[in-house]
């Protein structure tokens, strides 16, 4: 019965999304006890996205290829470092508004989010491709963001980075291990997952996180207008993200699935780990930012459908 259940959210994935988003507005009374349970979450959605990814021996050893992640690893480091430092020289020159300057560059010098795995799986796109960036952008974090934390806060020191990063490599990699044991275990047995239900669970785990993250949009104060600012901002920095990314991959001659990697990874990235690592005043006029940047993440699966679907 409940199998069957998660393969029916798993199924219709795309619409338990925007369902999440509606009850982080609908419900502000249940924002703050999910936004401290966002670690657990985060680890369940880790755990849950190597299940999917890793069914059996094949994918455990195409996933150690040691070519896949050197090519990952090149294409991170023009997304977290390259992109950023353009993102600011571009907009420095323009002369666009210092609040908007902050958050692309922080965006686009941020990490894909936990859940990008399984956004792609969504699409079904590439998820180790995704699980690949993930690690690789987070393991890195503390490296890559240095040109950007030196532009953005001169005055900042650049250690802030790291308890955050390394809290949340640990938890990546500790899910990871875990997910390998128990499916060692079941492999044992004999006994297979089901790939929708894995889906299904992912979807459930990912719209209640969303209610944590949506948290800022019931803080006193804000005004509607502002939140209209913000989510136009919002949409715009990740709808351009993910078709830059598919444009590079299209550019490369990459498979469908590879492409869909590309877009979804390039445009969610977790611009809420600066929320832990930057001094409170500096990332208070980007709360709201964040909070509106659930909104394009979350609706990846539905809205992009479409525009990933022409790319099989």
């Amino acid at each position: 019965m409940l199998v069957s259940a998660l393969e029916f959210l798993g199924q219709h994935g795309r619409w338990v999304l925007p369902a999440g988003l509606v009850a982080g507005v609908a419900f502000p009374a249940a924002a703050e006890p999910m936004r401290l349970a966002i670690p657990w979450c985060i680890g369940a959605l880790l755990f849950l996205a190597v299940l999917r990814l890793l069914p059996d021996s094949a994918a455990v050893a195409k996933a150690l290829s040691a070519a896949q992640w050197i090519s990952t690893g090149k294409l991170m480091m023009a997304a977290q470092v390259v992109l950023p430092l353009v993102v600011y020289g571009v907009g420095s020159v323009l002369g666009v508004p210092l609040i908007w300057l902050l958050a692309a560059t922080l965006v686009s010098a941020a990490p894909p989010i936990s859940g990008s795995p399984n956004l792609v799986l969504l699409l079904k796109g590439d998820g180790q491709l995704a699980m690949r960036w993930l690690m690789l952008g987070t393991a890195l974090l503390p490296l890559t963001c240095l040109p950007i934390l030196y532009l953005l806060f001169p005055a900042s020191s650049i250690s802030m980075m790291l308890r955050p990063s390394v809290v949340l490599l640990v938890l990546i990699v500790g899910a990871v291990l875990l997910a390998l044991l128990v499916l060692r275990s079941l492999r044992s047995r004999g006994v297979m997952l089901s790939g929708q239900a894995l889906d299904g669970a992912s979807a459930i785990v990912l719209a209640l996180m969303v209610i944590g993250l949506m948290s800022a949009v019931h803080k006193p104060g804000v005004q509607l207008g502002d939140v209209v600012a913000m989510l136009v901002l919002a949409i715009a920095v990740n709808a351009g993200l993910q078709c830059l990314g598919v444009m590079i991959a299209s550019a490369l001659k990459l498979s469908a699935n590879r492409r869909i990697a590309y877009g979804v990874v390039m445009g969610n990235r977790n611009i809420a780990l600066y929320l832990t690592a930057l001094p409170a005043a500096q990332v208070e006029p980007l709360l709201l930012f964040i909070a509106c940047y659930q909104v394009p993440m979350y609706l990846t699966p539905l809205m992009g459908d479409r525009f990933y679907r022409r790319l099989e």
